[in-house]
């Protein structure tokens, strides 16, 4: 996560940046959830919207590997490459926990 350009974008208000990782630490949970089933029933369709929906959530933040694995993620989705789809959602869960950590901190 990229602090000082996500609020920079914001025009350093730090008030608009906690109110911003509430609202992903609301959404997001529900989104990896929703790829990891989607990656279970193997369905594109939802392996696709979630990563893309993640990604949009996380470049807010400026978090650029979350944005990167989520990218392949999506771009995988279309094609038959489940295997190489589950090494990234893993890795994808590395990463993700570490910015839940960060905006846990931003937000309280």
């Amino acid at each position: 996560m990229n602090t000082a350009i996500a609020l920079q974008r914001l025009n350093g208000n730090t008030a608009l940046l906690a109110t911003l990782a509430g609202f992903f630490l609301e959404d997001a949970p529900q989104l990896l959830a929703d790829l990891h089933e989607g990656r279970r029933k193997n369905s594109p369709r939802q392996i696709t919207e979630s990563a893309h929906r993640l990604r949009g959530l996380a470049s807010s933040f400026e978090a650029s590997r979350v944005m990167e694995l989520t990218s392949e993620i999506e771009n995988l989705s279309r094609s038959d490459a489940a295997a190489r789809i589950e090494g990234l959602t893993m890795q994808l869960d590395e990463e993700f926990a570490r910015l839940i950590e960060t905006l846990q901190k931003l937000s309280h």
